[in-house]
């Protein structure tokens, strides 16, 4: 009797801690909750993308420095640039985390939108530059000028952009424009403050902001005004994210 009362005594006790040892692993588990807490925290957010056009160049490592202090991810519309300095900023973009993207391989409008063959051919001369040193290899493409530039039209005709984004739907390519222009572009001279002024003026009313800016030697203006500007848009409760497969269409 002492031995059945034992042996049941051991099962009991064998039962009990096992549910205690499973309530605890259970206990000390994350909930499904607090898992999902960071991603339901970012639902309903303002999202900005800063996209930077053109580089990389002299300045890219001052700008990847900055997104690094502030723990800010960006886009960057590259072209080539088969210089030890582009080296560099390639390869930083990519090992600090940031998007590569396409922006056809010279940007020099007549041999780009002279038809949709040479732009074609101009984009996968990029995208085997980039894939055959660095590994990169993307759909994506922001169009020198944007999907709807008239400049196109004194090398292609009237209907040149209506072509070559058919044929890119065809071919699996996306196109991203904006719907904020920091003007950076428009010149080496365009002020800190008009830049910053121009993004965040232009950001008040958005709950998606994708912003030019230029990654250019002369644009060293854009490198000063980068700090402003994120904070700025952090005040205005954005958040920050990189162009991918899952960002909504932004088309002129």
């Amino acid at each position: 009797m002492k031995t059945r009362k034992l042996l049941k005594l051991s099962i009991l006790g064998y039962v009990l801690l096992s549910i205690l040892l499973i309530y605890n692993r259970v206990d000390a588990a994350p909930s499904v909750e607090e898992e999902l807490k960071p991603i339901i925290e970012q639902e309903g957010k303002k999202v900005a993308y800063l996209t930077f056009d053109d580089g990389p160049s002299r300045n890219t490592i001052r700008i990847l420095d900055i997104l690094d202090e502030y723990d800010v991810k960006a886009t960057f519309f590259v072209m080539a640039n088969e210089t030890a300095e582009g080296e560099t900023g390639y390869k930083e973009m990519i090992d600090r985390g940031h998007k590569i993207a396409l922006h056809t391989y010279s940007h020099n409008y007549a041999d780009i939108y002279t038809s949709k063959e040479d732009f074609f051919q101009n984009i996968n001369r990029l995208e085997a530059f980039l894939e055959e040193r660095y590994n990169i290899r993307t759909k994506l493409i922001r169009f020198p000028g944007g999907s709807k530039n008239v400049s196109s039209r004194q090398y292609g005709g009237p209907n040149i952009m209506s072509d070559i984004k058919v044929e890119c739907a065809k071919r699996g390519y996306r196109f991203f424009d904006w719907n904020i222009d920091s003007k950076d572009g428009i010149s080496p001279y365009v002020s800190v403050g008009e830049i910053t002024s121009n993004v965040l003026r232009g950001a008040e009313n958005k709950d998606t902001a994708i912003i030019l800016l230029h990654d250019i030697n002369a644009m060293t203006n854009t490198v000063t005004a980068l700090p402003a500007i994120i904070k700025g848009l952090k005040e205005q409760g954005f958040i920050f994210k990189v162009i991918g497969d899952e960002t909504e269409d932004m088309k002129f």
